[in-house]
């Protein structure tokens, strides 16, 4: 009697044992280490057919993703050729169907993807980018990614203390922001490192805004100009805002409802996520004494922060700015 009482012992403790480990494993699995770049543009591994560890950009203003003509050769993928809207100007594409992709426990086959030429990215990062991953791939489960941990996360978000409602569903995720007392639709953007709005919008919402300067900016085509202006007083969700600077591109939206798009840096955030059952994108605003990145951690920094850009009719890239003294 004694030794099935020990054994029922041993058996509960072990089944304890193994439940603890498979909700680590499983909490595990549901974790991805991420690295920061600028202190905003969040990079991350996954594989690409049968080829592992390569190097993500989340970017939710991206649709649909974005594969690195490199990869597309290595894999021997061709396909369809597109015309890719940028914030500038428009530039040939193809579209090609990636045998599967996975990031984490997100995974899918055969999932179209749009092929360009992503080295600039390189020379900008000083780190080769193989493709940009937005929520064409991720919009089926919530995610959130912890700036100060470093991490991603899938599946339900902790409680943020600070939130906003979805004015429209992935793959293209927008929400109202109130800039001087009238409504903005904006995308959310993780690709991007400040506000872009489009200028035709502006000046039907906005009455006065004398242009503060001239910005230089970068994205697949190469370089070109726009002009920023301070904006005094706007609030998203039940957060305000003081003075802010947004940058004016010529509105390239092509019948999408939205006038902008809103970077994650302007939200001072040690955290964000996208709850897609709730339908709220939150934040936890960071304190002030904790930056999320020292300058040596990803030496060097590019000399323009990449920020999201339009593509073609469904689609969006990354571009870059940087003011004119």
């Amino acid at each position: 009697m004694r030794h099935i009482t020990l054994l029922s012992c041993v058996c509960f403790f072990l089944s304890l044992s193994s439940f603890s480990w498979a909700e680590r494993f499983a909490a595990h699995e549901n974790e991805v280490s991420v690295d920061l770049y600028a202190g905003y543009l969040v990079v991350v591994r996954g594989s690409l057919g049968r080829l592992e560890k390569r190097n993500f950009i989340i970017d939710t203003g991206t649709n649909p993703s974005v594969l690195d003509e490199r990869i597309a050769r290595q894999l021997g993928l061709s396909g369809s050729k597109e015309r890719l809207r940028l914030v500038n100007r428009e530039i040939d594409a193809t579209t090609v169907f990636i045998p599967s992709i996975r990031l984490g426990p997100i995974s899918r086959e055969s999932l179209p993807m749009l092929v360009q030429d992503l080295s600039f990215l390189q020379r900008k990062l000083s780190l080769r980018i193989d493709a940009l991953v937005g929520l064409d791939l991720l919009g089926d489960r919530s995610f959130q990614i912890d700036y100060a941990s470093r991490q991603m996360i899938f599946g339900s978000a902790h409680p943020a203390s600070r939130s906003v409602s979805f004015k429209s569903d992935p793959p293209l995720v927008t929400v109202e922001m109130m800039i001087e007392n009238q409504p903005f639709r904006l995308l959310v953007d993780t690709g991007a490192s400040g506000l872009i709005l489009f200028d035709k919008r502006v000046s039907e919402k906005l009455l006065r805004q004398l242009v503060a300067a001239e910005a230089r900016s970068w994205n697949m085509s190469g370089q070109f100009s726009m002009q920023s202006i301070q904006i005094s007083h706007s609030r998203l969700g039940n957060a305000e805002f003081g003075t802010l600077r947004a940058y004016l591109t010529p509105d390239q939206s092509h019948g999408f409802e939205f006038d902008g798009l809103i970077g994650i840096s302007i939200l001072h955030a040690s955290q964000i996520s996208f709850d897609f059952e709730r339908r709220l994108f939150t934040w936890q605003a960071r304190s002030s004494r904790i930056p999320l990145m020292t300058e040596a951690e990803h030496a060097p920094r590019p000399s323009c922060q990449p920020l999201g850009a339009m593509s073609r009719s469904l689609a969006w890239g990354l571009a870059g700015i940087s003011e004119d003294q």
